[in-house]
């Protein structure tokens, strides 16, 4: 009687290894992915708008651009091409500020920020605006030493500097007994070009007191976090050129509309989340922070159509938040009777 053979496998071949499950591919219709993919084809609409009108030669499209899910491979070479063509913009023409209404658009009469004692021809109109003031209440030097105060930003100082002249207080801000105001405001400023600002072109001494007000122009341009960790190591820079300085830290103001492919919400949570990181690195020793809480973007009074710059009342309330806070430092500092 013949044996029945049992059941396994057959005589010299091995069981097959069960192979893992293959991982399913990713998912393309998440909200994040569809966010970037038309958030960098609007960036590169409008960038390539920007260079035809510069004269610039025009790269169309983006090795970048792709209709599935942007990796983070794609997203830092698309990131270090835009920075590449807004450099080579800015280095032929100087860049316009994004906006529904820029700062040209205004009256041509204030373009240009009178200077007393310099000659108008130093003033590069349009772009760079200095204000400085004779020494003294009366114009005569004082007999102690006044703190030099640079103030140096982007549009917000450029039309700061144009307002406080025209107040009583003037560009000074009320502290000429103690202190000498300098403005340096570029318009379309990035922060890519502060440092080339403060040591590129001005002449004189070190201030003892440095007041910035930059990095909202690069807010949707680079991610808060990036953007921060960018103003952070250059504020030790700047220590390094001027370790005596003080260095007040102006917070990045909200505003009422942003680029039109941003989200307003999403760019209000990165320039907090930015302000709270620098805020943060400020106080172990790199300088001090300056709120602005009487700005806030739900009052339309504060600024103008365009929604980015402020208003004259706006402005108002920038520049006495700028002298109470250089106030209060030259009396705590230099017991100053400001």
């Amino acid at each position: 009687m013949a044996s029945r053979k049992g059941k396994g496998p057959a005589k010299g071949k091995q069981p097959a290894k069960k192979q893992p499950a293959k991982r399913p591919p990713p998912a393309v219709s998440s909200s994040d992915d569809e966010d970037d993919v038309s958030f960098h084809a609007a960036i590169l609409k409008r960038l390539e708008a920007l260079e035809r009108g510069k004269g610039a030669p025009v790269t169309a499209g983006s090795s970048t651009e792709r209709s599935r899910p942007v990796r983070a491979a794609s997203k830092a070479a698309f990131r270090r091409e835009i920075l590449t063509r807004l450099s080579a913009l800015e280095s032929k023409a100087g860049s316009a500020e994004a906006g529904p209404a820029t700062a040209r658009e205004l009256p041509a009469e204030e373009d240009v920020v009178a200077c007393d004692p310099e000659p108008e021809g130093q003033v590069d109109a349009g772009q760079v605006a200095v204000a400085v003031e004779p020494s003294g209440p009366d114009g005569a030097a004082s007999n102690r030493e006044r703190k030099r105060i640079l103030i140096a930003g982007h549009s917000m100082v450029f039309w700061a500097a144009v307002q406080a002249r025209r107040t009583p207080i003037g560009a000074q801000l009320g502290l000429s007994e103690d202190a000498s105001i300098e403005w340096l405001g570029r318009r379309g400023l990035r922060w890519s070009g502060l440092l080339h600002l403060l040591f590129g072109g001005r002449t004189g001494p070190p201030p003892h007191i440095l007041v910035l007000h930059v990095g909202g122009n690069d807010l949707g341009l680079l991610k808060g976090r990036a953007l921060s960790l960018q103003v952070i190591a250059d504020l030790r820079v700047i220590k390094s050129h001027w370790p005596d300085v003080y260095i007040f830290w102006s917070e990045m103001l909200p505003r009422r509309k942003w680029r039109e492919y941003l989200d307003p919400r999403g760019m209000a949570r990165a320039r907090r989340r930015a302000n709270r990181a620098i805020q943060k690195a400020l106080v172990t020793g790199l300088g001090i922070y300056l709120p602005h809480p009487r700005i806030k973007a739900a009052n339309a009074a504060l600024y103008r159509a365009d929604g980015v710059h402020l208003s004259p009342s706006g402005n108002d309330i920038f520049l006495d938040d700028l002298r109470l806070g250089l106030r209060l430092a030259l009396g705590h500092l230099w017991g100053a009777r400001a």
